[in-house]
């Protein structure tokens, strides 16, 4: 089952060779069985010595990605993979994928003193993630493998916890700091072949005619507006959205510090490192905005290189159209949860609906109501909703107008009820529960995050026996999330 090295072969400057540390103890703890049957692969040979070996590189040509990124605002011309690897491209009859490890050993990137290495239990909480976000619908880079290395880190505290690496799949690793770095290092004519190269890989539908960049940018700023207001739909903060983690294909990619939020706040913000509040869960669109006016900086002169003043005015026209893309999007998504059929809402009754949307928000701020609980609660027992609120006139006529709105948008009960059945989930990867099932794992219990795996992969069927995982811990308020892989 050979790999192809199609980007690396192409842009040597931007993949330099690395061979993975695999310690000779690594074994299979976890093979993502439905995604292997989608990229048509044998889970019960990866599970093996052969797939074992696949898995983490063989013969393969590996290397290490370069990019730069903005990191909380600040410039850092040289990032690149520190603690990862890039197995190869695998081809399906669908499309091409990235075989990606991480925490896989030091690069020519690793920053002075890192090992390279990724906590198991740090490995364990991506994969949750990914197949979360992917059974909720949102495109996201994935976790086929799950591998023990033997070895220990010291990371979250000061006794040793045991080491994983994640084989992760992606639909490409180019990112907006891998433009950025190309600009900085690369010549006009191999980053237009890299345009062409991103265009051809994930948008081979779309003809990029004479400005390959400018098309490239349109798409990607179109792609990252619905991936925000899905996550926004979701109650999802990602945590750390400096533009080395903002990828060009449009899946969300990078799960450190990220979490879903309990108890509703606008300025949500989970990450031990982001105490400014720069990546809070209000902020998510503005500053995925911000990325991508960096991305389009990193290809003015590919988009007009005789008249620096309209190839500014071009991206600039384009980057001004992202607001209205994402606030649409967000109005669909939020349509949706409530219960409302967006084609019946033209005119008038759309305003309302989006200003009924900043409504319910306020109402689950204002009270810090659980966000996934109130819009699962609205799909299955409406009437319920008053114990969340009691005596609440707020409620009430929350309530009253909504059913209101649903009328004047000519949605059918049956129809409302579709809607949220497919947009409301019973199941997240709620923070203390999943907190609780990686220190599980740290002792060498695997039990509680295949629990957590399973249901999460089903959110949206309620099964006996899973009711704890449907609320939030009381102590939710107080979580905070570390960077792990």
């Amino acid at each position: 089952m050979n790999l192809e090295h199609t980007y690396a072969s192409s842009f040597p400057e931007l993949a330099t060779p690395a061979v993975p540390e695999i310690p000779a103890a690594t074994t299979v703890l976890w093979i993502n069985e439905d995604l292997a049957a989608e990229l048509e692969l044998d889970a019960t040979w990866l599970a093996g010595a052969d797939g074992l070996r696949w898995l983490t590189g063989g013969d393969e040509k590996t290397t290490a990605l370069a990019y730069s990124g903005h990191q909380f605002g600040h410039l850092s011309p040289v990032l690149g993979d520190g603690r990862a690897h890039l197995i190869g491209e695998l081809p399906t009859s669908e499309k091409r994928v990235d075989i990606h490890l991480k925490g896989s050993g030091i690069t020519p990137y690793s920053r002075p003193g890192s090992d390279g290495k990724a906590p198991l239990s740090a490995v364990w909480r991506e994969a949750v993630i990914g197949e979360a976000l992917h059974a909720l619908g949102v495109p996201t880079s994935r976790a086929l493998a799950v591998l023990e290395t033997g070895e220990t880190v010291r990371r979250r505290s000061p006794l040793p916890e045991p080491a994983g690496i994640l084989v992760r799949v992606a639909d490409s690793h180019l990112r907006v700091g891998t433009f950025q770095y190309a600009h900085m290092n690369v010549g006009s004519d191999q980053r237009i072949e890299l345009a062409g190269y991103a265009l051809s890989r994930h948008y081979p539908q779309v003809n990029p005619g004479d400005n390959p960049a400018l098309i490239l940018l349109r798409l990607v700023a179109e792609h990252q507006a619905h991936l925000v207001a899905q996550w926004m739909g979701l109650g999802f903060v990602h945590g750390v959205l400096n533009t080395d983690n903002v990828s060009i294909s449009g899946q969300a990619i990078d799960f450190g510090p990220c979490a879903f939020i309990d108890g509703f706040s606008d300025e949500a913000v989970f990450s031990s490192i982001d105490r400014g509040g720069r990546y809070a869960y209000r902020n998510q669109p503005g500053i995925t905005q911000w990325n991508l006016a960096r991305f389009a900086e990193s290809l003015l002169d590919l988009i007009d290189p005789e008249q620096p003043d309209r190839a500014v005015h071009l991206a600039t026209d384009l980057l001004e159209h992202f607001e209205e893309t994402y606030e649409d999007a967000r109005t669909r998504v939020f349509a949706a949860k409530l219960g409302i059929a967006v084609e019946g809402a033209a005119g008038a009754p759309y305003e309302r609906l989006v200003a009924f949307i900043d409504r319910t928000l306020d109402m689950l701020d204002e009270h810090t109501l659980d966000f996934t609980g109130f819009f699962r609660a609205l799909t299955d027992t409406p009437d319920h909703l008053v114990e969340l609120l009691p005596n609440s006139e707020t409620l009430k006529s929350w309530l009253a107008d909504l059913a209101t709105l649903r009328q004047d948008t000519g949605t059918a009960p049956g129809r409302a009820e579709e809607l949220m059945q497919g947009a409301n989930p019973v199941y997240i990867p709620r923070n203390l529960h999943l907190e609780a099932a990686l220190r599980a794992v740290e002792s060498g219990d695997t039990a509680p995050i295949l629990r957590l795996l399973g249901a999460v992969r089903q959110p949206f069927t309620r099964h006996s026996g899973l009711e704890d995982l449907e609320t939030a811990p009381a102590r939710s308020r107080f979580f905070t999330s570390f960077c792990g892989t």
